[in-house]
């Protein structure tokens, strides 16, 4: 098992464009996906429970990844999480 926080940087937080990019990048991946905020955990590949998770701005939140493509999936989806940058219309 991988587990990583990251600092969740995105001024316009973790809405539905970028929780359903997010969750279809992890069904690309066999193995397990879950994603954490303040003591609530979510699996990666419902769009729906990431967006219950309320991750803001700022948020520091962490990613576990535990399978096969373990290794690959921490780095990809990671790297999502940590450089996603929107600006506001």
């Amino acid at each position: 098992m991988i587990s990583a926080e990251i600092h969740f940087i995105n001024p316009m937080g973790f809405h539905s464009r970028p929780c359903a990019m997010f969750s279809k990048m992890a069904k690309k991946y066999n193995c397990k996906i879950m994603l954490a905020n303040q003591g609530k955990e979510a699996d990666a590949r419902s769009m729906l429970a990431l967006m219950k998770l309320g991750v803001v701005c700022d948020s520091v939140i962490t990613l576990h990844c535990d399978g096969e493509q373990e290794h690959e999936a921490s780095k990809a989806l990671g790297h999502f999480l940590a450089t996603l940058v929107e600006k506001a219309d």
